[in-house]
C-alpha cells in the first residue's frame, strides 16, 4: 500500500473543512506538521489544491451539479470532495495533465474503498476534461456574479445591492487574486538598530502607510530571519491604517479588546515607541499565548501586557481607565474572503444579525472603559452595513458622550478624505491593495 501523496492529503483536508466545518488554517497547519517529511513541491501542491478548491467551491459545486445525474447533496462527502478537487485542477491548474487528474481521482476513490463508484467518478471527471473549454467560456460569458466569481448566491446579491453592478464585480474579482504577504515594520526596533537598509531590502513600501510593506517574493529565508528577529510582524495594510487612524500617543494607556494575534497591539506600541501601556486581551489561553510570543519577539514586553479576558463581560477594574480602546471585533469577515475562502462555506446571511448584536455587547463595555476625552477605534474586516455603518449610528444614538473623530490627517493617501473627516471609512480591495475593512473613530466627551 502506497503512502499519502499531495492529492490524498488535500482530500483529507477538504473533507474536514468543507464537510465537517473545521477552519482551513487549523487543518492546514496540522497537515504541515504531520506531513513535514513530504517534499516541498508536494506540500505546495496540496496547499494549492485545498485553498483553490475552497476559493472556487460555490462555482465548482454548481458546475458539478449540472453534470451529475446524482444530485450533489446525495453524493457521498468523499465523492463530492474528489470531484471538487478534480474539477478545480482541470479548470485552473492546466499544467497538470487531464489524464493524471482522472487517474488520481479513480485511485482516491479506490483508496476509500468505494470501488462501486469508480466508474461514476471516472466518467464525470473525463467529462470535465472534455468540456473544459466550454465550461471556461460559460463562466467568462456569464452575467451571474455568483457563478463567474465563485460566490454564494446570497452574497453575490448582497454585493450587487450594496455596491452596484460595476463595483460588485470588481470586488468579487479581487477576491480571486493572490493575496500578498503584507508586513508592518517595527520602527521602534528599526530606529534602535540604526535604520539598517538591509532590514527593508527586497520589500515594497506602501504609498498609503510608511510602515507597511509587501513581500512580493513571499516568505523567503532572509525575510523569515528578519521577522524572527522582530523587525516585522504580519499585518495587512488595512489594519495598519486602522491603528494609524486611532493615533496612539506616547505615554497613553491602551486596551486592545479582541487582540489576537496581537498585530494592532504591536502597532500601537510601536507608534508609542514603547512608552505607555497596552493591555492586549483575548478570550482563549491559546490566543493569549500567541500574543505573548509576538510581544516577546518584537521587543515590546515592557509596554504590552497580554491578558486573558472576555470582551463580553464587563471589567469594573477597567472602567474609565483607558485613553484609547481598540475594538476590532469578531465579524462576518467578508473583507478577507481572498485569504479565508472557507468563509464562503460557513457564513450564512442570517449570521450577520447575530454578529451585530455580539459587537454591540462588546462595544457597550468598550465605551465604559474609556476615560473622559478618550478615543474608541471600532473596526471590522467586513463590508456589511449592519456590522459597520449601522453600528456607528447605534453607537452615536446610544452614547451621547461619543462624537465622530476626524482622522483624515492620519490617512491622507487613501482617497476618501470626506469619509475620514466624518469619522468612518470603508476600504474596498477593489479600490486599494488591501483587505476589505471598516474604520471608525470616536472621542468621548470630557
Amino acid at each position: 500500500m502506497t503512502g499519502p501523496n499531495a492529492r490524498s492529503v488535500a482530500l483529507d483536508c477538504l473533507l474536514l473543512i468543507a464537510e465537517e466545518g473545521q477552519f482551513s488554517h487549523v487543518v492546514l497547519a496540522a497537515a504541515r506538521d504531520k506531513f513535514a517529511w513530504m517534499a516541498e513541491e508536494e506540500r505546495a501542491l496540496y496547499e494549492r489544491l485545498v485553498h483553490g478548491s475552497l476559493e472556487y467551491l460555490p462555482q465548482l459545486d454548481r458546475l458539478i451539479a449540472e453534470r451529475s445525474k446524482t444530485p450533489l447533496r446525495k453524493l457521498k462527502p468523499v465523492i463530492r470532495c474528489i470531484l471538487r478537487l478534480s474539477l478545480y485542477q482541470i479548470l485552473y491548474l492546466s499544467r497538470i495533465p487531464a489524464h493524471a487528474v482522472v487517474n488520481e481521482a479513480v485511485k482516491l476513490t479506490e483508496r476509500r474503498g468505494l470501488f462501486g463508484l469508480k466508474g461514476f467518478v471516472n466518467a464525470l471527471v473525463r467529462r470535465f476534461s472534455r468540456e473544459r473549454e466550454a465550461i471556461l467560456a460559460e463562466i467568462e460569458a456569464s452575467s451571474d456574479l455568483g457563478l463567474r466569481y465563485a460566490l454564494p448566491d446570497w452574497l453575490a446579491a448582497r454585493f450587487m445591492k450594496a455596491f452596484g453592478a460595476e463595483e460588485a464585480e470588481k470586488l468579487a474579482a479581487s477576491y480571486l487574486e493572490p493575496a500578498p504577504l503584507s508586513l508592518r515594520l517595527n520602527r521602534t526596533k528599526f530606529i534602535a538598530a540604526g535604520e539598517p537598509a538591509a532590514v527593508t531590502e527586497g520589500l515594497v513600501q506602501s504609498p498609503y502607510c510608511e510602515d507597511s510593506f509587501v513581500a512580493r517574493e513571499g516568505l523567503t529565508a532572509s525575510l523569515r530571519a528578519r521577522i524572527d528577529a522582530g523587525f516585522f510582524f504580519v499585518q495587512d495594510l488595512s489594519s495598519s491604517l486602522a491603528v494609524a487612524a486611532a493615533a496612539p500617543k506616547r505615554g497613553e494607556r491602551v486596551l486592545d479588546l479582541c487582540a489576537a494575534p496581537g498585530g494592532k497591539s504591536l502597532a500601537a506600541a510601536d507608534l508609542m515607541r514603547g512608552e505607555g501601556r497596552v493591555i492586549s486581551a483575548d478570550l482563549s489561553p491559546q490566543k493569549v499565548e500567541r500574543i505573548a510570543e509576538n510581544v516577546a519577539r518584537t521587543g515590546f514586553a515592557a509596554c504590552v501586557t497580554p491578558e486573558q479576558s472576555d470582551a463580553g463581560v464587563f471589567r469594573k477594574d477597567w472602567e474609565t481607565a483607558f485613553d484609547l480602546v481598540i475594538a476590532d471585533l469578531p465579524c462576518s469577515g467578508l473583507g478577507v474572503l481572498g485569504r479565508k475562502p472557507d468563509i464562503k462555506l460557513r457564513l450564512k446571511e442570517a449570521d450577520i444579525a447575530a454578529l451585530r448584536e455580539l459587537q454591540r455587547n462588546f462595544l457597550c463595555n468598550a465605551v465604559r472603559y474609556l476615560r473622559p476625552g478618550g478615543r474608541l477605534l471600532y473596526s471590522t474586516c467586513t463590508l456589511t452595513a449592519e456590522e459597520d455603518e449601522d453600528n456607528v449610528r447605534w453607537l452615536l444614538d446610544s452614547f451621547p458622550a461619543l462624537s465622530p473623530l476626524d482622522f483624515s490627517a492620519a490617512l491622507p493617501e487613501i482617497g476618501d478624505a470626506e469619509a475620514c473627516r466624518k469619522g468612518a471609512v470603508k476600504l474596498l480591495p477593489s479600490r486599494l491593495p488591501l483587505d476589505g475593512f471598516f474604520i471608525s473613530v470616536f472621542r468621548k466627551a470630557e
